[in-house]
């Protein structure tokens, strides 16, 4: 028997940025995530040193919360399954308001 393996490789060819045109939104994609989160760290008045992943978290949740409460959510119905097996019982309802 003979087994084939896959080479996967990882480039920027793969994610469009084989163009010139590619890399300047890639960089522009980039400069804009990092003002985002920079400018939402210095909004914030935290005394901590600056930790980029809260950073990044506190600009989604800025300016998208809706996204952080979808996600929220499929997090909650993905682990009904765990959290009936241990006798709790999960019910979300929305309202208009």
């Amino acid at each position: 028997m003979k087994f084939k393996t896959a080479k996967h490789r990882f480039g920027l060819d793969k994610f469009g940025q084989g163009t010139l045109l590619g890399i300047y939104r890639w960089l522009v994609l980039s400069i804009t995530a990092y003002l985002l989160a920079y400018w939402t760290y210095l909004s914030s008045c935290s005394p901590h040193s600056l930790d980029w992943g809260q950073a990044a978290f506190l600009a989604l949740s800025t300016f998208l919360p809706h996204l952080v409460l979808s996600l929220l959510l499929l997090d909650i119905e993905r682990l009904r399954p765990l959290a009936l097996s241990h006798g709790i019982d999960i019910h979300i309802s929305r309202c208009k308001i």
